[in-house]
């Protein structure tokens, strides 16, 4: 694993965001991105990430891989992983809370994203954001948050490995910025 800031000034960090595509990854990018700090009134139209972008964040010291979630695109990591998945520091997977279609698609991907950083990148930590808890959503609803850690939490405990969780929404940019804290 790449040293963390105070070990070396000059080391950069990589910070890989993933998770399905129209999960909020890129808008969580921008946001940690700008200097300002208003929250919008509505979501941002965003166009599809293609592939993987690249974004130095915080003074150069972290490089921010934001993957596009579509399943080409998936499918081009997952068979080609050391190359997307070796040096990870830390690994950010984004479930989009409002997505109850798709939470078992989002799970077996994270599983596959688990096993390769496992592989190539094993002191990463891992730090789920359950984004789109937007102020007038019910997280309890459809119980997604509780749906995914049912299956993906003992299978990340079974490796010895823990993990972060936080609640994220556009609306309070406070609840993404205090998700990356530790990065800076």
């Amino acid at each position: 694993m790449k040293p963390l800031l105070n070990d070396t000034q000059n080391q950069e960090i990589k910070v890989i965001i993933v998770g399905l595509e129209n999960a909020g990854k890129t808008t969580i990018v921008d946001v940690l991105s700008k200097e300002d700090n208003n929250a919008p009134e509505k979501p941002p139209n965003m166009i599809p990430t293609k592939g993987v972008e690249r974004k130095s964040l915080f003074q150069k010291k972290v490089m921010i891989w934001d993957f596009g979630g579509q399943e080409s695109f998936r499918n081009e990591y997952l068979g080609n992983s050391e190359k997307y998945f070796h040096s990870v520091s830390f690994l950010y997977y984004v479930v989009d809370i409002q997505d109850y279609y798709r939470v078992l698609s989002s799970t077996m991907y994270f599983m596959g994203v688990f096993n390769v950083v496992k592989k190539y990148s094993p002191d990463a930590k891992i730090i789920f954001l359950f984004h789109k808890t937007d102020p007038d959503f019910d997280t309890t609803l459809k119980n997604l948050k509780e749906k995914f850690l049912g299956i993906v939490e003992p299978k990340i405990k079974a490796n010895n490995k823990s993990f972060i969780m936080y609640d994220t929404t556009i609306f309070d940019l406070n609840s993404i910025k205090t998700a990356f804290n530790q990065v800076r």
